[in-house]
């Protein structure tokens, strides 16, 4: 494994890292919580028309939030592959 290779597969690791951790931190739609990327809810509210436009904004959040880790999730897993499979060029094996 080449050095440029060990340091794609860590960042790639890294960038998952990040991507699980996102995915899970509770979002919130300026006082209502809106539970996390992974476990979303309905936010409780009282009025009916305040509930609307919470349950709107949350839902604008979480897809936001599922977009945003799902690509650093993706650039992570890519830069980890390509990372782990990243050998010399000059020498061949032969079995």
């Amino acid at each position: 494994m080449t050095p440029l290779g060990r340091v794609a597969l860590v960042l790639g690791l890294v960038l998952v890292a990040v991507a699980m951790i996102g995915g899970t931190v509770e979002v919130r739609a300026g006082q209502h919580a809106c539970g996390s990327a992974v476990s979303a809810h309905t936010p409780t509210v009282d009025n009916a028309r305040v509930a609307s436009s919470a349950e709107g904004a949350c839902d604008n959040k979480i897809t936001g939030r599922r977009y945003l880790v799902g690509v650093i999730g993706i650039v992570g897993l890519g830069l980890a592959l390509f990372g782990a499979y990243d050998h010399p060029r000059g020498q061949r094996r032969i079995l």
